[in-house]
C-alpha cells in the first residue's frame, strides 16, 4: 500500500527526534560557523527546516531550499510554529547559485539530500553549483549515510524506529539494496501503522476476544515508499569536492569532530572550504 507525498512529507518529523538531534548537532555548526566567520547559510534541501530555523535563532541570514512543495509547506508551518522568520525557497540542485542573491559564507546539505543526485554527472553539476553559492573561504557541509559501510558490508536494513503518533502507533524501516556495479543504494521505506483507535479504545479482557474476531489485523496497515541514491564513498566524495573547487576536505564520524571510521560508522559528516581569495 503506498500513501500520498503530504503524509510522507510529514513522517519525516515524526521519525526525526529532533529535540534530541539539534541539541546533539546545534553545538558543531555553531562552533564550525564561528570559526569560519559565517553570517549567511544556504541550507539545501532543507527539509520541514528544522535545521535552518536553528541557524536562523542564531542571527544568521538563512535560506532553506528544498524542491519538495509538500516538504516546504511542513517547513512554513514549523517557522511559524517556532516564530522564525527563515527564507524558505523551493529550489533544487544546480539551483542554489540562482536563488541567493550573493554568494554565502556557509551551505549545509544534510538529511541524506545530497545521495538523489543519482549519478556521477548529478553530483558534478551540484557541486559545481554549490562552488558559485559559496564565497571563497567559505564552508561546506554534506551528512548522509556512511556509504562506505553500506557498500562493503552491504548492510539490508536499518535499525526500526518506533513512535507513538496521535494517528497511531508507527513503525519505521528501512530495507536496502544495491545495484550490481555498488553506484547505488535502493532504500524501501516501510511504515507499520496501527490506527489510534485500537490504542484508544476502552477494553476490559472480557472485551478483548471479540475484537480480536472482529479484527484480525489489529488496526495494521503497510505504507511503502522507495527512493534511489547514488553511492559516494569517501574516496568519491574527496576527490569530487576538489574537482569543483574545495580544499581541506574532513570526513568526521560523528558531531564530536571525531575521524570517520567507515568500517563503523552509520553515517559521515564531510566538511570543506571553498578554495581561493
Amino acid at each position: 500500500m503506498s500513501f500520498g507525498k503530504h503524509n510522507e512529507e510529514r513522517e519525516y518529523d515524526e521519525l526525526v527526534n529532533w529535540d534530541a538531534r539539534l541539541t546533539r548537532e546545534g553545538p558543531f555548526f555553531r562552533q564550525l560557523f564561528g570559526e569560519h566567520g559565517v553570517c549567511s547559510v544556504a541550507d539545501v534541501g532543507a527539509g520541514s527546516a528544522r535545521h535552518s530555523i536553528m541557524y536562523r535563532s542564531w542571527g544568521l541570514d538563512v535560506t532553506a531550499i528544498d524542491p519538495s512543495a509538500e516538504m516546504l509547506e511542513l517547513a512554513r508551518e514549523n517557522a511559524e510554529r517556532l516564530g522564525s522568520d527563515v527564507r524558505i525557497v523551493e529550489g533544487g540542485f544546480g539551483e542554489v547559485a540562482s536563488i541567493v542573491s550573493a554568494p554565502v559564507d556557509a551551505i549545509t546539505c544534510t538529511g541524506n539530500a545530497l545521495p538523489h543526485v543519482r549519478s556521477i554527472e548529478g553530483l558534478r553539476e551540484a557541486l559545481t553549483d554549490f562552488a558559485v553559492a559559496i564565497r571563497p573561504g567559505g564552508v561546506l557541509v554534506l551528512h548522509y549515510l556512511d556509504h562506505d559501510r553500506l557498500l562493503e558490508q552491504r548492510i539490508r536494513t536499518m535499525s526500526p524506529v518506533f513512535r507513538e503518533t496521535p494517528a497511531g502507533d508507527k513503525f519505521f524501516m528501512r530495507l536496502l539494496d544495491y545495484t550490481p556495479a555498488g553506484d547505488g543504494i535502493l532504500f524501501d521505506f516501510v511504515t507499520l501503522v496501527r490506527d489510534a483507535a485500537v490504542r484508544e479504545a476502552p477494553h476490559t479482557i472480557e472485551s478483548w476476544p471479540e475484537t480480536l474476531e472482529d479484527d484480525p489485523d489489529g488496526g495494521w496497515s503497510l505504507r511503502c515508499r522507495r527512493s534511489l541514491h547514488f553511492a559516494m564513498p569517501v574516496a568519491l566524495i574527496t576527490a569530487e569536492l576538489e574537482r569543483a573547487g574545495f580544499g581541506d576536505v574532513r570526513a568526521l564520524g560523528d558531531h564530536e569532530g571525531r575521524p570517520l571510521d567507515v568500517s563503523v560508522d552509520e553515517s559521515m559528516i564531510v566538511v570543506a572550504v571553498r578554495a581561493g581569495v
